[in-house]
């Protein structure tokens, strides 16, 4: 509860500042996820798996068959996020300087934002713990997500720094995403995902005409061929120094479901006059297709 004891100095006329309110990076995670709105408790999405490339009839033989049917089941059960303070009459009353404190509108929806871009993070930050399983049992970036027959995967095989290799062999590796089938997928790298210590070498990379770190005269194929055609973007709430991410094209990836959007509410408590205010909202992040992330998580 705030009483006139915190805020003792803003009873005091004549302050030449009143401040701690700084900018906050803006929502970081809609560079990262695609938002659909739910009105359940919880959404469902279901992989299945389609038939398989034809085989060759030999002779006098009957038609290969195959089948289909459900594999990777992704439930995305909706977080509810809010904050609330509460301030007393007299503080509200004696308060001099009432429109740079509390500004409860501006510092809640501030913190529901904060939140929700750790929470997006959170799932790049955990992207290669097994702790942190998605619907098919894997890690999100992992080398063996199942498929009928066999596995794939969506990070390099050997831990790599960034690099103009790394990122090239990356953008290949995503053009080779099989379907559940084992039919090869068109997919396409798209956007670059990176912390803060990497933003100047994703920079130097994505927007050099020539290659980087050398002395030949070649040019720079991601740059020319246009193969991270949205860029790059730096995302602040990253825990990892060295590792990099490629958001792809692949449909129902890396998804954010908006149960309830943002609610702030301020009410007066009757027996005791307080002023109280909340901020609250309900949603989830999670990823249903492997295939629309690539990662890497450094050495």
């Amino acid at each position: 509860m705030i009483n006139t004891g915190q805020i003792a100095e803003l009873l005091r006329p004549g302050l030449k500042a009143v401040f701690g309110e700084y900018p906050t990076y803006p929502e970081q995670w809609t560079e990262i996820f695609k938002t659909y709105k739910s009105d359940k408790y919880q959404e469902i999405d279901v992989e299945m798996k389609y038939l398989g490339a034809a085989d060759i009839k030999p002779e006098g033989q009957p038609i290969a068959s195959d089948s289909m049917g459900q594999r990777v089941i992704t439930n995305y059960i909706h977080k509810s996020v809010g904050l609330s303070f509460t301030i007393t009459k007299e503080a509200v009353e004696d308060n001099l300087y009432q429109t740079q404190f509390p500004q409860q509108a501006v510092s809640l929806r501030n913190s529901l934002r904060v939140t929700k871009n750790i929470l997006g993070a959170n799932i790049l930050n955990n992207a290669f713990n097994p702790a942190y399983p998605i619907g098919d049992g894997q890690s999100v970036c992992s080398t063996s997500h199942p498929i009928d027959g066999g596995t794939f995967s969506n990070r390099l095989t050997e831990n790599v720094d960034f690099s103009e290799a790394g990122v090239e062999q990356a953008i290949i590796d995503i053009q080779k995403f099989p379907m559940q089938s084992g039919i090869l997928a068109q997919t396409m790298a798209k956007k670059l995902i990176v912390p803060r210590e990497l933003q100047f070498e994703a920079s130097v990379l994505l927007n050099s005409q020539f290659r980087t770190g050398t002395a030949d005269n070649d040019i720079n194929a991601i740059y020319h061929n246009d193969y991270m055609p949205d860029g790059y973007r730096v995302n602040q709430y990253l825990t990892d120094p060295a590792a990099w991410f490629i958001i792809t094209d692949a449909p129902d990836g890396m998804k954010h479901f908006q149960r309830t959007p943002v609610q702030t509410d301020t009410y007066v408590d009757y027996p005791t006059d307080n002023v109280m205010a909340k901020a609250s909202e309900r949603y989830s992040f999670g990823v249903s297709n492997p295939r629309g992330i690539f990662g890497s998580p450094g050495v």
